[in-house]
């Protein structure tokens, strides 16, 4: 048997078994990344809607549960910018009873579309609202 053939042929086998358990490895690490970017984008695009569909309402007290929801997944899931600022609107609103959103509506607004890699957008956000007058 020549020994030289079988050594390169054990090296070749070794580096090949090594290179698909290196590939293997990033690919679970990759795969990991991106499931926990999805949930943590799916938490916090539910929370802008709840906070953005529970602002500037006339009852409310029907939207506290939208906002306490919003604000525990905002802390849970949110960047520490987020958390501060999720943090001050509750500390704000158990204090007055109300408190502005518009830092961190627009905070996760910005946040959200640059995970989904849109454009950035500097106006501050629109709440439109009917009011039936019938």
């Amino acid at each position: 048997m020549d020994w030289k053939l079988f050594a390169q042929l054990a090296m070749t086998l070794v580096v090949a078994i090594l290179g698909v358990w290196i590939g293997h490895y990033f690919s679970a690490l990759r795969d990991v990344a991106n499931e926990r970017r999805k949930l943590r984008i799916s938490y916090l695009l539910e929370a802008y809607r709840r906070l953005e569909g529970a602002s500037n309402r006339d009852a409310p007290k029907t939207c506290w549960p939208q906002f306490e929801s919003a604000i525990a997944d905002i802390q849970l899931l949110g960047s520490a910018h987020q958390v501060s600022l999720a943090r001050q609107f509750a500390i704000d609103t158990a204090k007055d009873r109300s408190a502005s959103l518009d830092d961190l509506i627009f905070n996760l607004r910005q946040s959200l579309r640059s995970e989904l890699e849109l454009e950035p957008i500097s106006e501050n956000v629109l709440f439109l609202r009917f009011i039936d007058k019938g």
